[in-house]
């Protein structure tokens, strides 16, 4: 019970942060630039995932905040502003790939850690490579609860912002996807 009550603070609070970062970029350039920093990395990586191109995610991530600094104006605060802001990017991305009719599955992404061993590297690479082929083997839609809860970072409240669900659905929705695969793993080592 007090966990919930203090993750429930610690989202109120996370929330009137990005409702002040909001306001700020509403009245000022350089409120729009903290805005911009802010959520950059997030939004870039969404993009990086989704098509494995730096030019392409760049230019995805241009056009994501070129629509938030012309439709800012007229936001209006009814929740996250996370959510609004990925719901332009999932419509960039969905336009570009209408465009180009390409996208570079996870399974392209490496995972690279130089502190590990050589031993340790092989084995670790081998597990992720298990992991992406099972990703891959997912239904769009949980392949972007994937992107979106551990690319772009966000909470289940936000992700439901986007996808239009009930905060818990998300979280369950994830949850049993997580054991889904840590159970296909698992079955693979026996």
């Amino acid at each position: 019970m007090a966990d919930t009550v203090l993750i429930e603070a610690k989202q109120n609070a996370a929330q009137e942060d990005e409702s002040e970062l909001v306001r700020e970029a509403q009245s000022s350039l350089s409120g729009f630039k903290q805005l911009y920093l802010h959520w950059l990395s997030p939004v870039y990586r969404y993009f990086y995932f989704r098509t494995r191109n730096v030019k392409d995610a760049e230019d995805l991530t241009s056009q994501v905040f070129l629509k938030v600094y012309e439709e800012l104006p007229r936001y209006r605060d009814r929740g996250y502003f996370s959510a609004w802001l990925f719901t332009i990017a999932r419509s960039k991305a969905a336009d570009f790939f209408r465009r180009n009719s390409r996208e570079v599955s996870l399974e392209a992404v490496e995972v690279a850690d130089g502190s590990l061993d050589l031993l340790a590297q092989a084995v670790q690479s081998d597990e992720i490579q298990r992991l992406k082929r099972l990703i891959l083997s997912l239904p769009d839609e949980e392949q972007e609860l994937i992107r979106l809860r551990f690319v772009s970072g966000l909470s289940y409240r936000e992700i439901g912002e986007v996808l239009h669900r009930k905060e818990d659905a998300v979280r369950k929705s994830i949850s049993r996807l997580l054991a889904r695969l840590q159970n296909q793993l698992e079955k693979h080592h026996e």
